[in-house]
Parts: C-alpha cells; sequence; structure tokens
C-alpha cells in the first residue's frame, strides 16, 4: 500500500509538473492569438502561484495522512449549514463582488431568453432597418436566421424557463446560489448511500465541494453550469436509490437536464452509468435508460428547427441550424492548438479546487478501482475533456475550467473513496486541519477577489454606457479584450441607449442613425478601466473614429440653415 502510495504521489507530481512546463512553452513560443493571450494571462495572473505551491505541497507532504481528525467526524451533523453557507455567498457574491454584473454574453443570454420567453414566444422579430444592420446589435450566440428576420436564440430553453419561473416569485440572481446550494445536498444524500458508516469521508466529499473555488465563483456567476452541476447530482442520487419512483424521476430529470444549455453535458455524464448498467447485465434499466435517452436526445436535437419555425425563419443566413452540422465546423478546428490550450484548462480546473481535491481523488481511484460506480464516476471526468478537446478547447472567461463543472460532484465523490480508504491507515490529522482552514480563509477569499477584479471594470463601463443620455452608444467594440460583450441589449431594443458594435456598422447606416437619433460614442478613454484590467494588445480601429467624424458632419449638415 505504502508503494502504491509513493506511485501516486510521483504520478501526479510529474503530470502537474509537464502540464505547467507545457503551460509556460506555449506562452514563450506563441502566445499570437487574442484568444490564447486571455488564456495564458488568465494562468500567469490567476493560477500560476496557486499550482506551484500545490506542486510543492504534494512533493513534500501534502499526500493523504489517514488519522481521522475528531471534527471530521462530528461534522456531519451540521451537514446542512454547507447549503445555506453557499446560498448566502455566492448570492451575496453576485451583489458585492460581481455588482450584479453579467460579466459575458453566455450569462447575458439567460436574461435575454428570458424577456422572449416571458412574452410566450420562441423568437423576436426585428424592424426592417435593424435586420440589415443585425450585426452591430451583436449575433453572436444567436441563430443564422435568414435575413436576420429575428432574435432566435442558439441555447436550449430550460435553463433561462428556471430563472424566469424563480424571477416571479424572487430575485432571479438567486438562481445560482440556490442551484449550487442544491447540489451540495444531493451530494450529501449520495455520500450517506456510499458511505453509511463512514461520517468522515462523507465530510470529507462536502467539504470537497463546498471548498471548491470553482463551486463558489461559478455560483456568483449567471452562467448555466452550476445547473448542470445540481441536476447530475440529483439524477445519481435519484440513479442509486432505485425503485420505479426514482428511476422515473432521474429521467425527468434527464429531459430538463438535457435541454438546459447544450444538448452534450448531460448526456456525457450520464453515459458511462449507463454503460454500467450493461456490464451488471441490469438489461431492463439498461433498455429504460438506452431507449429514453435516445429520446430525449433526438427531441433536444430538433429544437432549433422548431424554435426558428415558430419564429418565422426557417431558412438560415451563413449557418446551420442543426447540431451535426456545428460539430462538423467544430472539429474542423481541432489542431495541436487545442492540446496546449486543454494543459491550460485542466491546470486552471485544479487550482480553484479544494487543495485536498487532486491527491483524494488520486487516491479513490486507486483504491477504488474494482468498484463499478468509482469507474463511472472517472469516466464522466474524462468524457468532458475529450470532447471539449476536440471541439471547443478555449473557454473564453471562466472561473476555474467551467466545462467540468458539471462533474467536479464525480471528483468530490472520488476524494470520498480515497478518504474512506486512507482513514485507517496512521498518520497524523493536523495537516488536513491546516490545509482545510487556508482552503477555506485563503484561498477561496483570493480567487473570489481575482474574478472581481476582472468583472467589476466591466460593470463600471456598462453603468457609464447606462447613465448616458442618449438614444443609442456606439461601442469601439476592438478597443478593448471582449468589448463586444458590452454590446448586450434586450430583444425589443427597449433599453436605452441601445448598444451598437462598431466593427459592424457601415457607414451608410451610421449617418442615417445619426440624422435621426442622438449618439454617445464609446471609445478607449470610456474603456480604459478594462484596458487595466485586462491589458490586451488591442487597438481602437479607424472604423470607429470614422464614423465618430462622419455623424458629427451629418450633424452639421442638418443644423445648416437653408439658403
Amino acid at each position: 500500500m505504502n508503494g502504491g502510495m509513493a506511485q501516486d504521489r510521483k504520478a501526479v507530481f510529474y503530470g502537474l509538473g509537464i502540464l505547467m512546463l507545457l503551460a509556460f512553452a506555449g506562452i514563450l513560443i506563441d502566445p499570437a492569438q487574442d484568444k490564447r493571450q486571455f488564456a495564458a494571462f488568465l494562468f500567469v495572473r490567476q493560477d500560476a502561484l496557486f499550482l506551484l505551491l500545490l506542486i510543492l505541497l504534494l512533493r513534500f507532504g501534502l499526500w493523504p495522512a489517514s488519522a481521522v481528525p475528531l471534527w471530521a467526524e462530528k461534522a456531519g451533523r451540521f451537514w446542512w449549514s454547507a447549503p445555506v453557507l453557499l446560498l448566502l455567498l455566492c448570492w451575496a457574491g453576485h451583489r458585492l463582488a460581481f455588482d450584479g454584473y453579467d460579466l459575458t454574453r453566455d450569462e447575458q443570454m439567460g436574461l435575454f431568453d428570458g424577456f422572449i420567453y416571458r412574452h410566450a414566444r420562441l423568437g423576436w422579430p426585428l424592424p426592417a432597418f435593424w435586420q440589415h444592420n443585425a450585426l452591430a446589435l451583436n449575433q453572436q450566440f444567436i441563430l443564422p436566421i435568414a435575413g436576420y428576420r429575428a432574435w432566435v436564440s442558439d441555447y436550449l430553453p430550460v435553463h433561462a424557463l428556471t430563472r424566469n419561473l424563480l424571477g416571479t416569485i424572487a430575485d432571479p440572481a438567486l438562481t445560482n446560489p440556490l442551484l449550487t446550494a442544491i447540489g451540495a445536498t444531493a451530494l450529501w444524500r449520495i455520500a450517506r448511500r456510499l458511505w453509511p458508516q463512514d461520517g468522515s469521508a462523507q465530510t470529507a466529499a462536502l467539504l470537497l465541494y463546498v471548498g471548491s473555488s470553482q463551486i463558489v465563483v461559478m455560483g456568483m456567476s449567471s452562467y448555466a453550469m452550476p445547473g448542470y452541476l445540481a441536476l447530475n447530482l440529483i439524477w445519481l442520487a435519484l440513479f442509486l436509490r432505485g425503485g420505479i419512483v426514482s428511476h422515473g424521476g432521474a429521467l425527468c430529470i434527464g429531459l430538463i437536464a438535457t435541454g438546459w444549455h447544450q444538448p452534450i453535458f448531460h448526456p456525457l455524464f450520464v453515459l458511462p452509468f449507463i454503460v454500467m448498467l450493461a456490464w451488471q447485465r441490469r438489461w431492463r434499466l439498461f433498455c429504460l435508460y438506452g431507449l429514453t435517452y435516445a429520446a430525449i436526445g433526438l427531441a433536444w436535437l430538433a429544437w432549433p428547427h422548431f424554435a426558428a419555425s415558430a419564429a418565422g425563419g426557417a431558412a438560415t443566413q451563413g449557418g446551420q441550424l442543426g447540431y451535426g452540422a456545428r460539430i462538423a465546423m467544430l472539429l474542423s478546428g481541432f489542431d495541436g492548438i487545442s492540446l496546449w490550450l486543454m494543459s491550460l484548462n485542466l491546470l486552471r480546473f485544479v487550482a480553484w479546487q479544494h487543495l485536498l481535491l487532486l491527491p483524494l481523488a488520486v487516491a479513490g481511484i486507486r483504491f477504488a478501482w474494482r468498484d463499478p460506480l468509482a469507474l463511472a464516476l472517472l469516466a464522466g471526468l474524462l468524457l468532458p475533456i475529450a470532447a471539449a478537446t476536440l471541439l471547443l478547447a478555449y473557454q473564453g472567461h471562466g472561473w476555474g475550467y467551467r466545462y467540468l463543472h458539471g462533474v467536479i460532484g464525480n471528483a468530490c465523490l472520488l476524494g470520498g473513496y480515497g478518504w474512506s480508504a486512507l482513514r485507517k491507515r496512521t498518520g497524523t490529522p493536523a495537516l488536513w486541519t491546516a490545509a482545510n482552514i487556508a482552503n477555506f480563509v485563503a484561498v477561496v477569499p483570493v480567487h473570489i477577489a481575482l474574478a472581481a477584479t476582472i468583472v467589476r471594470p466591466y460593470a463600471t463601463v456598462s453603468r457609464t454606457i447606462d447613465r448616458t443620455d442618449s438614444d443609442l452608444a456606439v461601442i469601439d467594440d476592438l478597443a478593448t479584450a471582449f468589448g463586444g460583450d458590452l454590446v448586450s441589449n434586450r430583444p425589443d431594443l427597449g433599453n436605452r441607449p441601445v448598444r451598437l458594435m462598431a466593427s459592424q456598422l457601415d457607414d451608410r447606416a451610421m449617418a442615417a442613425l445619426c440624422r435621426t437619433h442622438s449618439i454617445a460614442f464609446v471609445g478607449e478613454k470610456q474603456l480604459a478601466p478594462i484596458q487595466r484590467a485586462i491589458p490586451a494588445k488591442e487597438t481602437a480601429t479607424d472604423r470607429f473614429l470614422r464614423l465618430k467624424k462622419l455623424c458629427a458632419s451629418v450633424r452639421r449638415v442638418a443644423r445648416r440653415p437653408p439658403a
């Protein structure tokens, strides 16, 4: 057993070391594209120091000691405090640390889609003028409808509908904090079932969840990913409970989770458990889950065509509605850069987890290797990594690695396996108590602060734009990193000012707008807070300056008295 532990320690130490070398080599050799610059920026500014610290701890002492601290045995009595704490912390963090702002287009789409669904529609028609200038309104994550006749979301509807539902009785910003708390509760129920006589293993799995900076900070955001984590854990709790009612409930959760946001994340989580049923020769359940999920998948894959048709725009403009065409397009973009980016993603994922997650999960994999459930949990971690590497290694913004967010529960449960297997060994629990204190007192607060330094400058600039007394705001979206995310409008364009991307606005449209609307121009000066936070190598475009001069010229001509 000691030999196996030594092998695990070496494997993790050298594995992280190799990934670190690949990451730094990629940064030094060719940090050419902006995508890669931002991934490298986050790695250097937010991850590298934590990873170096973790590597040193793994090398010189942070490895699962087995003696169980007294508090770990007794903490289970107060398990309910974990979801309550997460609910309050994530909600307060969204309001205070993030200033109530949705940073990315991904997050903003939940509000955008919710507006459409509240009006009992699947799309929103665009006025004729804006159909010809739709790109300036920001068409990211919008289905490519022919002629841009309508806004139709590229995302599946359940996440936005859930935010709407909660918004009828409470603050919709509570959605992710509540889902994060529900995920903690489901994880505890699973841990109780897996280790009914081992309270410390139950506590260990829950602490790994609560102490994950990624879980906490993503719970403060408006991303769809916390929903996958909660729904996956609810599904697993029902699946393990068994019985007609529980399996029926799991299939209902499957329908909801597959249609939450994108159709790939939940099925990748479920697939290893369906394979496990075949391995165990539980053929009736295997057929039930296999056939039901096939039907669920086909139904949600048809959603884009249904939504586009309902909005009166089934034809396409420069793109395809179907997921098959999108997957083929993403696969065509796979290259060596994807492997480098995935190394950064995995390092970022590790850096934003509980300090004890990696060593405990590795120990759990070794000691539970013959357990079918543990193997399914491991496969559920590996499948999204493979899929993301092939399809979309670049995640853009993300606190930790968000494409693995839905399976953090898998890692926490593997960590519980590790703790349960190691608890009978001799050793001192003092280091583990100290590591938990360091994680909750230092690591998580620092990660919250690092995330806030990225979000708050965008919130400041967005508020400045909102305060402009103008009908329209033309934003130099290429003058700063992710400037296009500042261009977020309501589907009915009822917000003031309506925000436009300078890079997508032509001279004719600019002249027409200047004759009939008051216009504010948001350039380098107004965008300076973002540039200070993310000093990206972006420059103001000649187009923005030309549009500004054109508008001034049109207004002078309009004010000139007739001869």
